[in-house]
C-alpha cells in the first residue's frame, strides 16, 4: 500500500530512519528539488509533445538534446534529494562528482553559443515550454537558497552547492534556447 500512516501526525523520516517533522529544513530542501524534478519532468514531456506533434518520428523524439539532458538532470536530483535526507551519512549514497557540474557546464556552454548576447533582463514569458523553464529555474533558486541555509546547520558537499547553482543557469539557458528555437522574440525589461 501507498499509505503507511505514519505520517499522520506531522512526522517523517529521513534515510536511515530518523524521525524528523514534516517541516525540519531536511525535508524542506528535498521536497522543493522534488517540486523542481517535477517542473523539470514537464518541461521535458512537453518538449517531447512539441516534437512529436511537428511530426518528428520515433527515432527522432529519443534524440532530442534537451529532453536527454532533463532526464539526467532529473536523475541527478533523485541523488541529490537521497543525499539531502541521508542525515549523518546513515545509508551509503552515491556522492556527486565533479562531472556531473561538468556535464551542466558543457551544455551551458553549447546553448550559450547558440543565443545572441543579452540587453536587458529578459521577461519570463512568450512560449509555454519556456515560461515553464523559468519556472523550474526560479524553484532551482529556492531550493539553493534552502540547502544554502542546511549547509550552515550541517555541512553538504561543495559540488551539491555547485550542482545547483549551475542548474538555475542551465535552465535559465534553456528557455532562451527554446524561445530561439521557436523563433520567438524575447521581452525585454
Amino acid at each position: 500500500m501507498i499509505y503507511t500512516k505514519t505520517g499522520d501526525t506531522g512526522m517523517t523520516s529521513l534515510v536511515g530512519g530518523t524521525r524528523v517533522k514534516k517541516y525540519d529544513l531536511r525535508v524542506e530542501c528535498y521536497g522543493t528539488l522534488d517540486e523542481l524534478s517535477s517542473h523539470i519532468g514537464l518541461v521535458r514531456d512537453l518538449i517531447i509533445r512539441k516534437a512529436k506533434k511537428d511530426g518528428s518520428s520515433k527515432a527522432e523524439v529519443s534524440n532530442i538534446r534537451e529532453a536527454k539532458e532533463l532526464l539526467q538532470i532529473i536523475k541527478t536530483l533523485f541523488n541529490i534529494q537521497a543525499i539531502v535526507a541521508n542525515e549523518n551519512d546513515k545509508v551509503n549514497v552515491s556522492p556527486l562528482i565533479k562531472d556531473d557540474v561538468n556535464f551542466l557546464e558543457e551544455s551551458i556552454n553549447y546553448m550559450e553559443s547558440l543565443l545572441p548576447r543579452m540587453k536587458s533582463f529578459i521577461l519570463p514569458t512568450g512560449y509555454v515550454i519556456s515560461s515553464e523553464a523559468n519556472i523550474a529555474r526560479t524553484v532551482c533558486r529556492r531550493a539553493e537558497r534552502l540547502l544554502f541555509k542546511l549547509n550552515e546547520e550541517t555541512k553538504l558537499q561543495d559540488i551539491v552547492l555547485q550542482y545547483i547553482n549551475r542548474l538555475s543557469d542551465y535552465l535559465f539557458l534553456l528557455s532562451r534556447k527554446l524561445m530561439k528555437d521557436k523563433n520567438r522574440t524575447e521581452l525585454y525589461w
